[in-house]
Order: C-alpha cells, then sequence, then structure tokens
C-alpha cells in the first residue's frame, strides 16, 4: 500500500478538497507522496488510464465517509503529553493553574521523560487524522516529536524568562546555540516562539523577529491570553496612533507599562515593538477587542483559537469567535497540550467554536464551512504552508498527499442534507478518524485498508 511505484486512489462517499468544490463519490488519485488528481471517481480513473502514469500498477480503496486534507493543529505542546494531571484540576484562575504546571515542570525530583512523552503526542495526533501541527518545545529532547511520525509543521523553539539586561548580554548567544541543538534532533522545520509578553521583557520582543527572520524562520506567541493583557477599556473602538500618548515612550516591559495604569492590550504593545508579521501566527487571542482585531489583520497574523484549554487554564471568557469570522481574521484551530485540555483531537475544539460562534450571534450558514477551513487550510496558512512544493490542508494536484478519513454518515440527497453532513463533521467529528495518510504514506490504519 505504501510502494510508491503505485498509484494509490482513495475514494469516499464524499471528499472535501477545501480548496475546490465538494465531490460527492470522489476520488483522490496520489503517487509518490503527492496527489495527482482529484475528481469524481470516473474522471479521475479515466485520466489515470489515459495520461502518463497509465502503464504504473494502480489500487483504489473505497472509504464510505468523508475524505478530507490531513487536520492541522495549529497549536500544541507535545512535550507535556505526559501532564494529563494539570489539564484534569479544577482552578480558580490561570495563576492557579500555572502554578499547578509548574509545580510539576519545575521539580527536578520528578523524571519527565520529555522525548518520550512528545513521541507519544505525536502518536495521538496522528491516530486524530492531524497530518501537521505548530509544536512548541521548551526541551531539546522533545524538538524531534513531530519528525517521528513523519507529520509536517513546524517546531517552534520556547524562549521565556528573560529580561533585558540579562538578554543583552547573553541571550542571542545562547539562543543561536539552543536552535543549533535543536536543529540536529530531526526537527521537520523550525522555528522561534517569544513566549508572551508577561513573561519576556521588551528586548527580547525587540530582537526575536529580528533573529527569526534573519535565518527565514517563522514565529510563533502566546498572544492576549490572560485578563492581564486586555486592553481594560472595554471598548470596541478603534484607535488613531496619534491618540496613544504611550507609544511615545520606551517601556522595559509590558507590565511596567500596565502599571502606570495605561489601558493598553498586550496585542497593541507587541505591535508598537514592530513585533508582528505575517511570519507570526498567535495563540489564543482571547483578549482581542475591535483595534487588536484590527492589528492582527493588518499585519497578517493569524490566531490558533484554543477554547477547551481556554476553558481549564481560566482566561475568564472565550474569545471574540464570531468577531474574528464576521471580520475576515484568519484563524485556525490548537489543541494546546494536555497540561491544558482533555485531548489532543482538534475537532474536539471545532465542536466548541461551532457552539460558541452561535452563541455570540453569528448566524451565517457558512459556519461549518469555515470551520473545516479553519482546522484545515487555515493551519496551514498560519505558518505559510499553504502555498509552494510542499503545501498542505488541502487536496489538489500537487500538494502533499496528506489525508484523514471521517467516519461519518454522508447524506446527499438534497442541499440541506449536504449542510447537515457539514454539520456533523464539525460538531460530532471528534474521535471518527479511521485512517491517516501523511505524504503518501499510511500512518494510522483502523482498519479501514487492507494491509
Amino acid at each position: 500500500m505504501n510502494d510508491l511505484s503505485t498509484v494509490v486512489v482513495y475514494s469516499a462517499s464524499l471528499v472535501l478538497p477545501v480548496t475546490a468544490p465538494a465531490l460527492p463519490g470522489g476520488s483522490v488519485a496520489v503517487y509518490q507522496g503527492r496527489v495527482v488528481h482529484v475528481g469524481t471517481r470516473s474522471w479521475v480513473l479515466e485520466a489515470l488510464s489515459e495520461g502518463p502514469l497509465r502503464a504504473h500498477r494502480i489500487v483504489e480503496h473505497h472509504f464510505d465517509g468523508v475524505l478530507l486534507p490531513g487536520l492541522v493543529n495549529a497549536h500544541t505542546h507535545l512535550q507535556y503529553t505526559g501532564m494529563a494531571s494539570v489539564g484534569e484540576g479544577t482552578y480558580n484562575n490561570f495563576q492557579e493553574w500555572s502554578d499547578a504546571f509548574d509545580t510539576i515542570y519545575d521539580d527536578d525530583s520528578l523524571h519527565k521523560p520529555w522525548r518520550q512523552w512528545a513521541h507519544e503526542g505525536a502518536r495521538q495526533l496522528v491516530r486524530y487524522g492531524t497530518t501537521a501541527a505548530a509544536d512548541i518545545a521548551t526541551d531539546l529532547e522533545a524538538a524531534g516529536a513531530l519528525h517521528s511520525q513523519g507529520m509536517h509543521g513546524i517546531t517552534y523553539w520556547e524562549v521565556m524568562g528573560w529580561e533585558n539586561e540579562k538578554w543583552r548580554s547573553l541571550g542571542p548567544e545562547w539562543l543561536r546555540d539552543q536552535l543549533v541543538q535543536a536543529s540536529q534532533q530531526d526537527v521537520t522545520e523550525l522555528g522561534i516562539s517569544p513566549h508572551a509578553p508577561y513573561s519576556l521583557d521588551s528586548a527580547p520582543f525587540l530582537d526575536l523577529p529580528d533573529i527569526a527572520r534573519g535565518m527565514g524562520m517563522r514565529l510563533h506567541i502566546h498572544l492576549g491570553e490572560t485578563p492581564s493583557e486586555a486592553a481594560d477599556d472595554n471598548s470596541d473602538q478603534l484607535y488613531s496612533p496619534v491618540e496613544r500618548s504611550w507609544r511615545s515612550h520606551h517601556w522595559d516591559s509590558y507590565p511596567q507599562l500596565k502599571s502606570t495604569g495605561a489601558h493598553v492590550s498586550a496585542i497593541q504593545f507587541v505591535d508598537q515593538l514592530g513585533s508582528l508579521g505575517p511570519d507570526i501566527h498567535i495563540a489564543h487571542g482571547v483578549y482581542a477587542n475591535a483595534e487588536d482585531r484590527r492589528i492582527l489583520r493588518q499585519r497578517g497574523v493569524g490566531v490558533a483559537l484554543c477554547p477547551r484549554s481556554n476553558r481549564i487554564t481560566c482566561t475568564q471568557k472565550d474569545a471574540p469567535v464570531a468577531d474574528y469570522l464576521r471580520e475576515g481574521n484568519l484563524v485556525s484551530v490548537g489543541t494546546d497540550s494536555l497540561s491544558s485540555s482533555p485531548s489532543l483531537d482538534v475537532l474536539d475544539d471545532v465542536a466548541v467554536l461551532y457552539d460558541l460562534a452561535r452563541e455570540q450571534g453569528y448566524n451565517r450558514s457558512d459556519l461549518s464551512h469555515r470551520l473545516i477551513r479553519m482546522m484545515t487550510l487555515g493551519g496551514a496558512e498560519v505558518m505559510g504552508l499553504n502555498v509552494g512544493s510542499q503545501r498542505i490542508g488541502q487536496i489538489n494536484a500537487g500538494a502533499m498527499a496528506d489525508l484523514a478519513f471521517l467516519d461519518i454518515p454522508v447524506d446527499l440527497s438534497s442541499d440541506a442534507a449536504y449542510e447537515n453532513t457539514l454539520e456533523r463533521i464539525v460538531r460530532e467529528g471528534a474521535g471518527t478518524n479511521r485512517a491517516t495518510v501523511i505524504a503518501g504514506r499510511v500512518a494510522y490504519n483502523d482498519n479501514v485498508f487492507a494491509e
């Protein structure tokens, strides 16, 4: 089945290419790790019989369900897979959760097999139909998690806890050394994650984007996650830069600025440092008012929404999902880690996002379509993996053959029935993945295909 000299045709009751219309009774032809054809079954088989691959052996597999691009988890920390006990706790606020996390992470007497936990997390992702992820690594042993399962995505090396003076004297050299060591851990692609504006002073936030860009790396930041990062003014009004006197001063850190009583969000502060751009996506984005969301759109910054994690860590409110959708922000879905989430199945978070959007007043008929895009192409786009020869999150000729097979009943008897099928995917799809294909290789198979 994984013989790269064979053309494998996957046929399903419904194929969702994401970058093209849905295909009832569709097929996807895969050769040497890439999609070569996608269309109706009859068209794909005819194209193979007449094209340059006509002399090759063709193997076809039928699936009674939904075939779509491999899912993309746009924010996780796989090395914390073994810290599920923290995620199972109940907390009154973010600090309580953070203290529970640090109790385990900082305890040197406890054996923490980061490599083993990270690899197990990656295996769980694959079982859930996820073929790519934005994985943040804090310890070197965990850096090879995605590569261990042949997954796509980016491993972001986390930087946190640096004050200005120490960073200026030691930080850049330390970072380059860490990146060299991380790159030796069989990393698929390496990026940098400045942790958050409450855990880093201003100097690192000024330097890290420049360092990453100079090395051709992408960035990923926790931003707008906690109540301390809110603008405090509860206003959705847009502001002119000249109306904010705080912009003319140098601030050693975001907490220093907030201590003056300034009504400034973390998103606005980081933007003032020039730290945002289209090569960055942020995690959470809970505390993002209209001005913050405008900044993110203007800078080309995507957001990974992690609704279940936000509730466990007590961020005290939900992200403005409906506003992000209505206003056209680039959004994706992340699970975060098992230290703050019940599972690594992005479809669990998608179900929560569906309900949140409706509760927040999003009443358009395209919600299921938008969520399917968020968990596939949207996740690829926030990491810059939606275009080029290595593109993912889509099913089209030349794209990487990353596929997920959801055991969802398909009813195409009417337009309403079709929409109901899509709604079942986003509301009931968690735990329904039966097979996962990564770059043409069957990475997970729950008795769907004959061995």
